[in-house]
């Protein structure tokens, strides 16, 4: 069983905060399950629903309903009684919105609303094409079909007749989603414009392997089902390829790139092929322990994961936390106090930066360089990051050094600023930072905070602190690389990969604390040309 805990987190008034690594585990899980719930119930409208995505008629609302479900909220609770009140005699229309009703309809067990459930069960029934699921309006794609399959187990544990050739048509349809390596993508097909299309991901993956595993599950009870899934050769290759790239922090490509977005959708998809399947470890790691701390320490202070993209990263990190596909429905214990929301637990940088962080402005600019192929210029610049010397009237790999002053108040567009429009290209740009001789005796500790959307490869004085290789990122700061500052000048160098769109970019510097950076670190607008 790998039900967690139900425990009550109390802390007396007025008692210091404690320790992260003084608290349980399973306490602090609880913590953070308990204010997310808080979070979601803050979002529901008079008529209780919840809003968001228009092009899905009641999905969300279904989908919070289900979460607060399977977090352990009480059937008659009166945030979950309201929305599904508001969800009666919705006919949905999308395969998202029609498979979470599903689910929800399996949770709460209401006989008397069985023929919403066989309408959204005849939809799904109704919309496959080549075995799988779409967009209404697009596709067959992966994730809809997971989404899909989920909906159809839920109809099948309530009784609902799911016909074995449903079952059969969508092994074969996931095939369809398979890359040779054993990976999966979300199409079969690159998306015009977006040429990622087809390249396998984590989360696509894990999606796949939790889809083959509801299938292992419906094959219990049909004889053919059951012979197709012996003959299967997706299962094994799916599972070297999630081993071999498994992070739980990051949604890898085959490349070593990895999907900014999707995060917890991806987390959420681990949680349901790992539970399906019994599997304590991925790749000789505790999947759950390093998934949870990690939810642990980036939940936002109001409850919420990646607020600013709706409900939905929320729905899926609770749903990993409350591993809702395996554990028996219980009740959240109700809290005995309530809860601090100092988040002890949480080390101050996973804040982002407090007001008082300075925004550097002043930089060098060089670029963009354009890639071709399969060629990652932030890997193989053309140019070695560690030599960078930018001066006026200065070129690096045939590129001139420029000086540019960013915006005062918020990230830059660098195609916007230079005129200079593309994708799959590569920018640099360089800053000085000076600590003031006799400041300190010891190097000051500060925090360099980032607004990035692709990749990004920071150097101070030649020497690497930080790259990665994400794909389309929040536009927000939250990219953190803690920084030591010796009295003297400092070269700081940022590497920014633009695959698609725009070419973001701001910078920040903090103190070691979040708050204000120390005094005595400047930046230099027009630092000495000591090159000439």
């Amino acid at each position: 069983m790998f039900a967690v805990p139900i425990l009550v987190f109390c802390q007396a008034a007025g008692a210091a905060p404690v320790a992260p690594d003084e608290i349980p585990f399973a306490l602090r899980v609880n913590h953070a399950i308990a204010l997310g719930v808080d979070y979601l119930k803050h979002r529901q409208l008079p008529d209780g629903s919840f809003a968001g995505h228009d092009e899905h008629p009641g999905g969300v609302t279904a989908l919070i309903a289900f979460t607060l479900a399977r977090s352990g909220v009480r059937r008659d609770d009166r945030a979950l009684t309201r929305a599904w009140a508001a969800l009666a005699d919705i006919e949905f229309r999308t395969i998202y919105s029609a498979s979470v009703h599903l689910l929800l309809c399996e949770t709460l067990r209401d006989p008397a609303r069985g023929a919403e459930a066989q309408r959204s069960l005849d939809f799904l029934l109704e919309n496959r094409r080549q075995g799988v699921w779409a967009y209404p309006w697009g596709r067959i794609d992966n994730s809809n079909t997971q989404f899909a399959l989920l909906g159809l187990r839920a109809a099948s544990r309530m009784g609902l007749a799911v016909p074995e050739k449903v079952w059969l048509e969508a092994l074969d349809g996931l095939s369809l989603f398979r890359d040779e390596g054993g990976g999966s993508f979300y199409a079969p097909i690159p998306a015009p414009g977006n040429p990622y299309g087809r390249a396998p991901y984590l989360g696509m993956t894990a999606a796949s392997l939790a889809s083959l595993a509801v299938l292992q599950e419906a094959a219990a009870g049909h004889v053919r089902l059951r012979a197709g899934m012996e003959r299967c050769k997706l299962l094994e290759p799916g599972e070297r390829w999630l081993e071999k790239h498994f992070d739980v922090a990051h949604n890898y490509y085959e490349d070593g790139s990895w999907k900014a977005n999707w995060l917890h959708a991806y987390l959420w998809a681990l949680e349901r092929w790992c539970g399906l399947t019994g599997r304590a470890r991925v790749a000789g790691r505790d999947w759950y322990a390093e998934g949870a701390n990690l939810l642990l320490e980036t939940q936002a202070r109001d409850g919420s994961w990646d607020g600013e993209f709706g409900p939905e990263p929320t729905c899926f990190a609770l749903l990993f936390l409350r591993r809702a596909t395996i554990t028996p429905d219980e009740t959240l214990a109700e809290l005995e106090a309530e809860l601090e929301r100092d988040w002890a637990a949480a080390p101050e940088r996973h804040q982002g930066p407090g007001p008082a962080a300075r925004r550097l402005t002043h930089w060098w600019l060089a670029g963009p360089w354009t890639g071709g192929g399969d060629k990652a210029l932030l890997l193989d610049p053309p140019f070695d990051p560690a030599e960078l010397k930018p001066r006026a009237r200065a070129k690096i790999a045939k590129r001139d050094w420029e000086r540019f002053t960013l915006q005062p108040d918020r990230w830059t567009d660098l195609e916007l600023l230079t005129g200079r429009k593309g994708d799959d290209q590569l920018w640099v740009l360089a800053t000085v930072l000076e600590v003031s001789a006799g400041s300190a005796d010891a190097p000051l500790e500060a925090i360099l905070w980032l607004e990035l959307d692709d990749g990004w490869d920071v150097l101070l004085d030649g020497q690497r602190l930080s790259r990665e290789r994400r794909r389309g990122g929040r536009m927000s700061v939250d990219v953190s690389v803690p920084l030591r500052l010796a009295p003297g000048e400092h070269l700081l160098s940022v590497l920014i990969e633009d695959l698609h769109g725009m070419a973001v970019f701001g910078a920040l510097l903090a103190g070691a604390d979040n708050g204000a950076p120390p005094a005595s670190v400047l930046e230099l607008p027009e630092p000495e040309d000591k090159g000439k």
